[in-house]
């Protein structure tokens, strides 16, 4: 019995710019079932690659801001949620019964700069987010968005 791909892999959806630039990337067969793209020297699923495209182009930096940056299954979970606690010692003290953390998932507090957020194919609106905005990618530096490069982020 075959299974479909969780839905954030789903390949429906894409955008034609996204889809003719993968018809320029090499590409391999990806351990769910998809395919993985070579972008910018990245390996990146192709539900992903769409979100890193949105990303370098809308997302724009603030100096304030902190983009935690980690590789795939290295603890980014762990990261986030000590990032969120030492950012927010004052604001939310740790044994505060209703602490953030207690209640949401970390990747819903340190969101993902690559991820799509919602069902309907839009993307977080990063302008929401109060100050520090608190980030979280595994895209590589030289593939961040060039607001990140040049800020103090």
């Amino acid at each position: 019995m075959k299974t479909s791909p969780p839905e954030y892999l789903e390949e429906d959806n894409l955008s034609e710019e996204c889809k003719k630039l993968l018809s320029t990337l090499p590409k391999e067969k990806g351990w769910l079932g998809s395919y993985a793209y070579n972008y910018q020297g990245f390996w990146v699923p192709i539900k992903f690659l769409q979100g890193v495209i949105a990303c370098q182009q809308q997302f724009q930096a603030q100096d304030s801001g902190v983009i935690l940056v980690t590789t795939q299954i290295s603890g980014t979970t762990w990261l986030k949620s000590l990032l969120f606690t030492v950012v927010n010692r004052v604001k939310h003290p740790i044994f505060e019964s209703n602490h953030p953390l207690l209640v949401e998932n970390p990747h819903l507090i340190v969101p993902f700069l690559e991820n799509p957020l919602s069902i309907d194919g839009r993307f977080l609106d990063f302008s929401t987010l109060t100050s520090p905005r608190l980030l979280s990618t595994h895209v590589p530096f030289v593939s961040l968005p060039k607001s990140v490069q040049d800020s103090k982020t």
